[in-house]
């Protein structure tokens, strides 16, 4: 009995993250011409690119663009939707900047990440696509702090140290701001990188 009892909860945790139930609804996306118009005014560097190329035609972009810059740059150009690109820059600007500043009395100059779009399959769901096939994630591997510092989600998430409250702070508010976040607490897959989408289901796993 208790084995089937622990199986129960195991079965409803797992449905609850299937369905993406938890989290706050993120803000509405948006598209084309007026997401472009956002990138600009917010001065995000970004380039605007044709979808990349996919072995799977369902790995398509809506509005996709090339960014090399939100507030603080990224460690490497990085292709997303527009969408994407905007949410990332309000979650730097309204949430990344501030808590370093109150937490650690520097601001963020880098976001390490280790890619947005990849036409490929959800890792819990091989027969789903990711958000990563329609640019619609980024996972966020760490920060470089302007007294040239790091924090590394792989290094700094399980430590009891001040860049530790940090990333647990900074991944309890983007539940606001995007769909999902996965973190090293969700499951082992996450165990380096912040996982942020904005896909139509919900899920906190902070």
């Amino acid at each position: 009995m208790r084995h089937q009892a622990w199986l129960a909860v195991g079965l409803g945790a797992a449905l609850l993250a299937l369905t993406g139930c938890g989290g706050a609804p993120a803000p509405t996306a948006l598209s084309g011409r007026a997401c472009l118009s956002k990138l600009s005014a917010e001065a995000v560097s970004y380039r605007t690119v044709d979808s990349p190329e996919a072995s799977d035609s369902r790995c398509q972009i809506d509005t996709p663009v090339q960014v090399s810059r939100v507030e603080a740059v990224l460690s490497r150009p990085a292709t997303m939707s527009c969408a994407m690109a905007n949410r990332l820059d309000t979650f730097e600007r309204e949430v990344v900047q501030p808590l370093a500043k109150d937490e650690l009395g520097r601001r963020i100059t880098r976001i390490d990440h280790l890619g947005s779009f990849s036409c490929r399959a959800n890792s819990s769901r091989p027969s789903r696509l990711s958000q990563h096939a329609s640019g619609q994630a980024i996972d966020v591997a760490g920060f470089r702090l302007s007294d040239g510092s790091r924090i590394s989600v792989e290094r700094d998430w399980r430590d009891a140290g001040e860049k530790s409250v940090f990333l647990h702070r900074l991944a309890s508010k983007a539940c606001r701001y995007f769909s999902v976040v996965l973190t090293p607490d969700s499951n082992s897959d996450h165990y380096n990188h912040l996982h942020f989408d904005i896909g139509p289901e919900r899920f906190c796993g902070t």
